[in-house]
């Protein structure tokens, strides 16, 4: 079903710069999968509504007890919540990529430059954060 993305170290060396655009990447992919995920579930749900609709109607036109015929009924209304739920959870995932497409833009226009001129140097630089106001 779905893939796990890995854990990120939060300090030292793994907020260098290209682990940090990294991170941004691994954010904007796993809300692209979170997306793709919740889509498939939403349509899935939404089958098994549909046809709990059709069952409790095949139902009621066979003269079950009207007990059952809600009680199939409820089941296609929950269905029915679930794709409202995947529906705000694609929303949310979506607004997550696009927040980590941005950053990780920001993130390169503030300090891709600093970056190429650092690793093009030949002097020992500094570990991650000691430049890092206080």
């Amino acid at each position: 079903m779905g893939h796990i993305a890995p854990a990120v170290a939060a300090d030292g060396a793994a907020n260098g710069y290209t682990a940090i655009a990294a991170k941004f990447n691994a954010l904007q992919h796993a809300a692209a999968s979170l997306m793709e995920e919740a889509e498939v579930v939403a349509q899935r749900m939404r089958t098994n509504g549909n046809a709990a609709v059709r069952v409790a109607e095949l139902c009621a036109a066979a003269e079950a007890d009207p007990a059952h015929v809600a009680a199939v009924a409820d089941v296609g209304e929950a269905f029915g919540r679930v794709v409202g739920g995947c529906k705000r959870l694609t929303g949310a995932a979506d607004r997550v990529h696009q927040a980590a497409g941005h950053l990780r833009s920001e993130h390169q226009a503030e300090y891709g430059g600093i970056n190429t001129a650092m690793t093009t140097s030949k002097a020992r630089q500094a570990k991650p954060g000691f430049y890092v106001p206080s």
